[in-house]
């Protein structure tokens, strides 16, 4: 829970960013190190649909929480692009910092990107639960197809 004066002193883009940011990065975070407690024997990534399922979970939380949710509780466009844009930033920092995985971060980068174009072309305002949701459908599609090509390697 906020207190009451610490949330007076960020600004609601950046309280959003921080909120998507975090769900983001503790999704992404324990299913990274999960994977490491099936025992060393186990490679780190592994290829095929296996390797594929292994990284939907933070390339989605990644590339789509972070985004759509800050775009759809934004109250302006300029709110919408610096929650979204921060949202990804603090999260792809913290899932790094704690994992080391930058390859996820690599590939959630593509649906994070996209999904934030199609919540500004797709709707009038650019903000909002419209845009956040075309924003999340979009970002989702796009990490789906690349987690199908990283599924056919």
């Amino acid at each position: 829970m906020y207190d009451a004066a610490v949330a007076r002193l960020l600004a609601p883009w950046l309280r959003r960013a921080i909120e998507a940011a975090v769900v983001a990065s503790v999704v992404a975070i324990t299913t990274l190190l999960g994977d490491q407690l099936t025992g060393p024997g186990r490679p780190a990534l592994m290829t095929g649909p296996a390797g594929a399922l292994r990284l939907a979970p933070g390339v989605l939380a990644l590339g789509v929480v972070t985004v759509a949710y800050p775009v759809a509780m934004a109250a302006t466009r300029s709110d919408a692009l610096l929650g979204a844009i921060s949202g990804f930033l603090l999260a792809s920092d913290l899932t790094i910092l704690f994992t080391g995985a930058l390859f996820v971060v690599a590939l959630a980068s593509l649906p994070a990107l996209v999904g934030l174009l199609a919540s500004q072309v797709a709707t009038p305002l650019g903000f909002g639960r419209r845009a956040g949701a075309g924003a999340a459908v979009t970002g989702a599609l796009i990490a789906l197809v690349i987690l199908a090509v990283v599924a056919t390697r």
